[in-house]
This record gives C-alpha cells, sequence and structure tokens, in this order.
C-alpha cells in the first residue's frame, strides 16, 4: 500500500465504532420489519406503510386535514411523492383535496369518512405487525433505551421526537380512530387518601 492507500484505510477504520454498528443494526431491522409491517397492512387493510400513515398524520390533524407540505413533511415523503400519493389515494376515497379559498397557492389533503373507517379497521393490523415483527423481540428495558436514542437522533437533526407516554400514546390513537376508550376498573390495591 501506498501513503495514500494506508491513511485512506486508516481514515475507514476511524469511522468503524458503536455508532457506526449500531446504525448497520438499526437500518436492517427497520428494512426487515417496515418490510414485513408493509406486507400485513396490504394483505388485511389493503393498505402500504405510507398510505397508512397518511391516514394516520390526517386522523390526527385538526379538522382531519393538513397541508400537503406538512403532510409530506410529517410522512417522510417529498413534495412530488405526496402529491402522488393523495391522487392515488384520493382515487380510491381515502383522502380528498381541498384548496384554501384565501391562498391559492395551498392545498390541502383532507381525511373522508371512508378513509377514517379504513383507518380504524387498520390500526390493529399495524398494531399487531409492530408487535410480532419488533416489539416482542425485544424488552422493556430495550425499548426504552432503543426509543431514547432515537428520539434523542430524531431531535438533533431537527425532528419532532415522540414523546414516550402510553397513556398518551392510547390516547391519541383513540382519538385518531375515533374509537371510544374502553372503561379502566378501578385499581383496588390504591389508598384513597384519608
Amino acid at each position: 500500500m501506498d501513503g495514500d492507500d494506508t491513511g485512506h484505510a486508516q481514515a475507514i477504520e476511524g469511522y468503524i465504532d458503536d455508532g457506526f454498528l449500531a446504525w448497520m443494526a438499526t437500518w436492517k431491522a427497520q428494512a426487515l420489519v417496515a418490510r414485513e409491517i408493509e406486507a400485513a397492512m396490504r394483505a388485511h387493510a389493503g393498505l402500504s406503510l405510507t398510505w397508512g400513515e397518511v391516514l394516520s398524520r390526517l386522523g390526527a390533524a385538526d379538522g382531519a386535514r393538513m397541508t400537503m407540505n406538512e403532510l409530506a413533511r410529517q410522512v417522510f415523503v417529498s413534495r412530488s411523492g405526496i402529491s402522488q400519493v393523495v391522487t392515488a389515494m384520493a382515487k380510491q376515497g381515502l383522502v380528498e383535496r381541498q384548496g384554501d379559498p384565501e391562498n391559492l397557492r395551498i392545498t390541502y389533503a383532507v381525511l373522508t369518512d371512508h378513509g377514517r373507517q379504513t383507518l380504524k379497521r387498520s390500526t390493529t393490523t399495524f398494531l399487531g405487525a409492530i408487535r410480532e415483527h419488533f416489539g416482542q423481540h425485544i424488552d422493556p428495558d430495550e425499548a426504552r433505551t432503543v426509543t431514547e436514542a432515537m428520539n434523542r437522533v430524531t431531535k438533533t437533526l431537527g425532528g419532532d421526537p415522540d414523546t414516550p407516554d402510553t397513556a398518551a400514546t392510547l390516547d391519541n390513537l383513540y382519538r385518531v380512530v375515533g374509537a371510544e376508550k374502553t372503561p379502566q376498573e378501578p385499581d383496588s390495591t390504591r389508598q384513597e387518601p384519608g
């Protein structure tokens, strides 16, 4: 090896560390899990993962609508990509486009009643596939560690990390799909203040 090759090899070796190995493991697992979730969603709900995410984001939005730009940002799709997705979903009656009468440059994607019903029907498929292909393979401590680490990376890169709060997540899911919260039995082990 000449001097340039030696320097190049040393530079490469300097990048191979625990962070690189964690990235490779995360990337591989995410790609494989996403493939399995997508297959489940297509088989049981007729939706791609992207379509499911669009329905979910619109379901969570005020008025069940969002500008195309904001929807693209939240779904991690380009503006032209989200336009194609919304067009295809509109043909299926899941969403519709709505112009802003005050600003003709703004277009909204709006969740239809059919889209809300499809979202409601597909939610358990989505959640079940996540549990089957990801959640059951890690213990609660590992899950918290992964959540904390990925939220830190997300925040560092300018994204909005999700708050790891099970109760808030459930409340949001009930609201998104329009489901009634199941009444909780009182905790018989709790002492009332005297």
